[in-house]
């Protein structure tokens, strides 16, 4: 059991994989402990075959976090209010496939150290999030993003470099 674990309303477990939660980890899922507005209780869903592991100090509101393969979350993540991380498709594009139950794509997602992901930014499969990064309300992450800046947009892109400095003044 990890220390200093807060969970702050119901939270939704599934699957039969590997689940890590580092020490001193806050989950919230009511809008009572965080006033941003969250549409709905954190979720966390690890496939057979998945491994999801959450960092130390690391602070998850309303977010849907859904694992196939593996998704690495490093220490001190802002997970901000109604993110989605999904390391999988769900369903395959061609239509043939998508009725026969074939052809869905997963890659790992990497988040690493002191990454802020703000309000309803939706994070994809194959996707490395450099450390110290913020990524902005509501953005689309399909590419990797390097450490050190801010970004947003859909799809997310660079909108400029953080200063050391400026990476500190966030927190």
């Amino acid at each position: 059991m990890p220390r200093g674990l807060s969970v702050l309303g119901p939270v939704g477990l599934g699957g039969a994989g590997v689940l890590e939660i580092g020490d001193n980890v806050t989950i919230v899922s009511k809008s009572r402990f965080n006033r941003a507005g969250i549409n709905h209780p954190t979720q966390l869903v690890v496939g057979a075959s998945g491994k999801l592991s959450i960092g130390d100090n690391v602070g998850i509101s309303g977010a849907s976090i859904f694992c196939v393969e593996n998704i690495a979350i490093g220490n001190n993540v802002l997970v901000g209010v109604n993110c989605n991380i999904f390391d999988t498709d769900f369903h395959a594009v061609d239509y043939l496939d998508r009725r026969h139950g074939r052809g869905t794509l997963s890659a790992p997602i990497v988040i690493e150290d002191d990454v802020w992901l703000c309000a309803n930014v939706t994070v994809l499969k194959g996707v490395r999030i450099g450390a110290r990064s913020v990524i902005a309300a509501g953005s689309v992450v399909t590419s990797d993003i390097p450490p050190n800046c801010l970004a947003g947009g859909v799809p997310c892109k660079v909108i400029r470099s953080l200063a050391p400095t400026q990476a500190a003044s966030i927190e």
